[in-house]
């Protein structure tokens, strides 16, 4: 199903395409650590324990969906500066979804792709790390594509959106293309762009909107992420503060449940 994909340089040159597994992001762990190359792009049509972020669920219906993860070996991105990462992953996704017709796709920091508040997508990037450098990372992406039902989630898809089916051979090849002419980017030392294009579709950039803390509901606006990759925000009284990821919840005031 799977074939090499022709229309990049380096990703997906390599692929392992399995039926079914618990994982992707654990296969393409303990490839890494065998020493496979840059690019290495590992598939599966059915993930039964996958995971996202701080290890929540990435729930996929078999068949329907994106579900792979790709070996980077980033060693040239120093240890403080790792969110850099999220940014070339989440752009990349925005520029896929942008390019097969999503009409409004937007980044939710981290490192989710949401369209019309609704979760499009999800990414998980789990760091090697040798001594004081990076050494590697797995890069994971779970994206919704045919599926249409997602239950009480806030959660959408391609078909959706686009009011048609796609072949996930072709979206794959799409997003790998993308996903590389960003990681070159990054690699350019483009930074300044990077971060420009990150906050320009950042989902709730100068809105205002409803967060949750320690169990407390409040309102405020997002300003920024900073370079440690927190989340800064003016709150409603005035004050101003910065959270990492898991210590702040959203709440969409159309909530789904």
């Amino acid at each position: 199903m799977y074939k090499l994909f022709q229309n990049t340089l380096f990703l997906g040159k390599e692929v392992v395409h399995l039926p079914t597994c618990q994982s992707t992001n654990d296969i393409a762990s303990d490839l890494l650590a065998r020493g496979h190359a840059e690019g290495l792009l590992v598939i599966t049509d059915s993930q039964t324990a996958g995971r996202g972020q701080r290890g929540h669920s990435w729930d996929t219906q078999p068949g329907q969906n994106l579900t792979c993860s790709i070996l980077f070996r980033p060693q040239f991105v120093p240890l403080t500066q790792q969110f850099t990462l999220h940014l070339f992953v989440s752009l990349a996704l925005y520029d896929w979804a942008e390019h097969l017709g999503v009409t409004r796709p937007q980044i939710k920091w981290p490192n989710d792709l949401y369209a019309d508040d609704e979760k499009l997508g999800g990414i998980l990037i789990e760091n090697t790390v040798k001594g004081s450098k990076l050494e590697g990372s797995v890069v994971g992406i779970g994206i919704n594509i045919n599926q249409t039902a997602f239950g009480h989630l806030r959660a959408t898809s391609l078909t959706l959106h686009t009011g048609q089916r796609h072949q996930l051979p072709e979206v794959l090849e799409t997003l790998l293309f993308k996903l590389e002419k960003r990681y070159l980017q990054l690699k350019r030392g483009h930074l300044n762009q990077l971060w420009n294009d990150y906050h320009q579709r950042l989902l709730g950039l100068d809105e205002d909107r409803v967060f949750r803390t320690s169990g407390q509901s409040w309102r405020g606006t997002i300003k920024e992420v900073n370079a440690h990759g927190q989340l800064c925000i003016h709150k409603a009284d005035g004050q101003k503060e910065s959270f990492a990821h898991g210590e702040i919840e959203w709440v969409f005031e159309n909530q789904k449940g």
